[in-house]
């Protein structure tokens, strides 16, 4: 957070708890960072699925849990992008 001048302050409600069989995929998914971002003209389109392996390797997730961990890493993404694109 503080790499983006934000502290735990920033934010009102608590953080949320994750649970331990959801770790490896929230864990993921944070790692890939702003970085692995496709941007279009109406900003964050999606993940760039490319980045997916180096943060796989990096982690060292296996093929017979892939599966898993990449479903829950789509539907993360499918969330953000929702609160991204979200009109108050």
């Amino acid at each position: 957070m503080a790499q983006w001048g934000l502290s735990p302050s920033d934010y009102p409600q608590p953080a949320t708890l994750v649970w331990p069989d959801n770790w490896k995929a929230v864990s993921f998914f944070a790692d890939l960072g702003s970085g692995a971002w496709n941007m279009g003209p109406g900003g964050a389109a999606g993940i760039r699925p490319e980045a997916f392996r180096e943060i796989r390797l990096a982690h060292r997730i296996g093929r017979d849990e892939w599966p898993a961990i990449h479903q829950a890493v789509l539907l993360m993404q499918e969330a953000a992008l929702v609160e991204i694109h979200r009109e108050d």
